[in-house]
């Protein structure tokens, strides 16, 4: 089991400096039994005496500071060791944010920050790990950031800049031109033959979509195969070129 340094956290938040009253009642919070009893829990690694003398505390006396404290720091690194108290990012959350609503001006207000940002950080990692459904997106995006370089070096090799070369239009009429087949025949049968298509006035990248794919949503295969020349997705103008990618039936 692996042991987390209590009084090293403990030390580092009881910063010095405080005025006179805060200090006061910091040490008066400090002195109340129930208080005492937790953070003695604490230096013994029992876990659930301790959170339940922090509850007591609070219940005691709602408008008490310190508790909350102390249940912050061991939500938030507690390791787990039995099933009536894990790691819990949101509780130290809620728990720092409402020891800082009680000492609006305690100089561990940084302190504390930095903490809840550190939480936030691990909750995001906690969710995207544990998510099956955000797992299969990142996948998607990687697939689809893969069609793009396939798609953009056949863009650049002779032939296809040959055949890509400007279609003259009349005004007011789309012009789409369809890329020949290239060398590389295998990343052509996974993603299709990309097509060319010139902008003109009033069109946008969800309008596209919705004439090429038939789903206005799908903006953004347009957007990511042109990202070399769209600053952002509202950066079209009339007679700009764009690569429209097949999608894989």
């Amino acid at each position: 089991m692996r042991h987390v340094n209590f009084s090293l956290i403990l030390s580092l938040i009881l910063l010095s400096g405080c005025d006179k009253k805060a200090e006061t009642v910091e040490a008066r919070e400090e002195r109340d039994p129930y208080v005492k009893a937790g953070q003695q829990f604490m230096e013994e690694q029992k876990w659930q005496e301790a959170v339940d003398s922090f509850k007591m505390a609070i219940e005691k006396d709602p408008l008490m500071a310190r508790p909350h404290l102390d249940l912050a720091i061991i939500y938030q690194n507690l390791v787990q060791t039995s099933p009536q108290v894990p790691r819990n990012y949101i509780h130290a959350i809620y728990h720092y944010d409402r020891y800082l609503e009680l000492r609006p001006t305690t100089e561990k207000a940084d302190m504390i920050q930095q903490q809840n940002a550190k939480i936030l950080k691990a909750f995001a990692n906690l969710v995207i790990s544990s998510s099956p459904d955000i797992q299969n997106l990142i996948k998607e995006r990687e697939t689809l950031l893969q069609t793009v370089k396939e798609l953009k070096s056949q863009l650049a090799s002779p032939q296809n800049q040959t055949a890509a070369a400007p279609v003259q239009q009349e005004a007011g009429q789309n012009v789409t031109q369809t890329v020949p087949k290239s060398a590389d025949s295998s990343a052509a049968a996974s993603t299709g033959n990309p097509e060319i298509y010139h902008v003109v006035s009033g069109d946008t990248l969800s309008t596209i979509a919705a004439k090429f794919y038939g789903n206005s949503g799908k903006w953004d295969i347009i957007f990511q195969a042109n990202s070399d020349r769209l600053a952002s997705p509202n950066d079209l103008k009339a007679g700009q070129t764009l690569v429209i990618p097949r999608l894989n039936n």
